[in-house]
């Protein structure tokens, strides 16, 4: 299983602050999408939809791509699958 870290810099990527917003979450299968596991109750919609729009604008190899994605307002780190909280299933699939 791959996990990203998925990040929202509101102040541009030169400054420190960013939000975490959760997890990207693929469970290893060639070709799916991942699953969103959010960390926070509520992510707005805006946000949500262009995370959506970046993944699937990476693909095929959205976890490599979104890692070198050159971004002022988004970062993308890998994580051990331990650090990510909750089980994956409670995401949301992206795409279907």
């Amino acid at each position: 299983m791959r996990v990203l870290e998925a990040r929202f810099h509101p102040r541009r990527r030169t400054q420190a602050d960013f939000v975490m917003l959760g997890y990207l979450i693929w469970r290893g299968l060639r070709g799916e999408r991942p699953v969103f596991e959010p960390a926070r109750a509520v992510v707005p919609d805006a946000v949500l939809s262009k995370l959506q729009y970046l993944v699937v604008m990476t693909e095929p190899d959205s976890f490599e791509r979104l890692q070198a994605l050159r971004s002022d307002y988004w970062s993308f780190v890998p994580i051990a699958a331990e650090e990510a909280r909750g089980p994956a299933a409670r995401g949301r699939q992206f795409g279907s």
